[in-house]
């Protein structure tokens, strides 16, 4: 109720992450607003909870946006926004679309062209904001060109030791600790520089320092990975990410706490570091012991570890698990 009371837009959404680009844009949108420190409620409607998440969201949300003709013809979203009148549906769909949609489901058709003559609708283009104004007769309409995200790739400083991380800013991936490292690091360690890529994933207030540069989610978190000097995963529980994975296989300094599966990886690499201690002072003492090693090429554990991971090591390990 509170999530939902306090946020400046619920958006309600079917296809997160499909093979169809319908949900991209309005995803960047919200993504970029959480990476300003703003509220926004992303509520994927097919989800476990999504039943209970969008009752709750049409309850106490004042602003309410509807992604896509998927998501409005869902019988309770039909109810809800004819009970919102001021929910705006965000329509990707074409003419052709829409008659299909008319011959195969004429009863909702009906539900649906109520909804859409009276609530705003926001439009892709010019010709679509035409078409709907014509088949509805809404006036209610604007034109809100699709967006593919920020497509510009990381410029990280090379006359700095960039340390970076990715993950969602949560109590279990370790931002706290991370901005702490980062603090100590501001007096002893001046050519340093912290980065962290992702999203903020918790209602709980946590210390984000200032001395970390708060990148937000980030469509290109490979890219980032792919600049840095280490990579300092401050996770005090996490199994394996991927983001740890492809920093390894570029092969670059890793830093992790023993109780990752992280740790398991970079156990016997020369060039990562694991702290058994969840402290700043013992990640810091880490994460300079790496820095300053000489970097050797890639040995023999390093090439184990990535042959374990590879695409061809993955498939080896599934198929592995029916023959035994």
């Amino acid at each position: 109720m509170k999530r939902y009371a306090k946020s400046e837009v619920a958006i309600l959404i079917t296809s997160l992450f499909s093979e169809g680009g319908d949900w991209r844009s309005i995803y960047f949108f919200a993504k970029r607003l959480e990476a300003q420190g703003r509220s926004i409620a992303l509520v994927s409607v097919n989800a476990k909870r999504g039943f209970r998440q969008m009752w709750a969201a049409a309850v106490f949300a004042p602003r309410l946006l509807v992604n896509g003709l998927g998501t409005l013809t869902k019988w309770p979203m039909l109810l809800i926004c004819l009970w919102r009148k001021d929910a705006r549906i965000y329509l990707h769909e074409t003419g052709y679309m829409l008659d299909e949609f008319k011959a195969s489901s004429p009863y909702r058709y009906r539900i649906v062209s109520r909804i859409l003559s009276r609530n705003p609708l926001l439009c892709v283009s010019k010709q679509a904001e035409e078409m709907y104004r014509q088949r509805f007769g809404n006036v209610r309409t604007h034109v809100v060109y699709e967006c593919p995200g920020d497509v510009k790739p990381p410029d990280l400083d090379p006359s700095k030791k960039n340390i970076v991380m990715v993950g969602s800013i949560n109590e279990r991936k370790g931002a706290e600790l991370f901005s702490r490292v980062a603090d100590l690091a501001a007096e002893k360690h001046r050519e340093w520089a912290f980065h962290w890529i992702g999203g903020k994933a918790s209602m709980n207030k946590l210390y984000q320092s200032e001395n970390v540069t708060w990148h937000g989610w980030q469509w290109n978190p490979r890219e980032f990975v792919y600049q840095c000097d280490l990579f300092f995963l401050s996770s005090i529980d996490d199994p394996c990410p991927l983001a740890a994975l492809e920093a390894i296989h570029m092969g670059k300094p890793c830093v992790a706490f023993l109780g990752t599966g992280t740790a398991e990886l970079i156990s016997n690499l020369e060039n990562c570091e694991i702290f058994s201690h969840f402290s700043e002072q013992a990640a810091l003492a880490a994460i300079d012991g790496c820095l300053n090693r000489v970097t050797r090429p890639l040995g023999e554990a390093t090439n184990y570890a990535i042959d374990r991971t590879s695409p061809k090591g993955f498939e080896k390990s599934i198929l592995r698990t029916f023959e035994s």
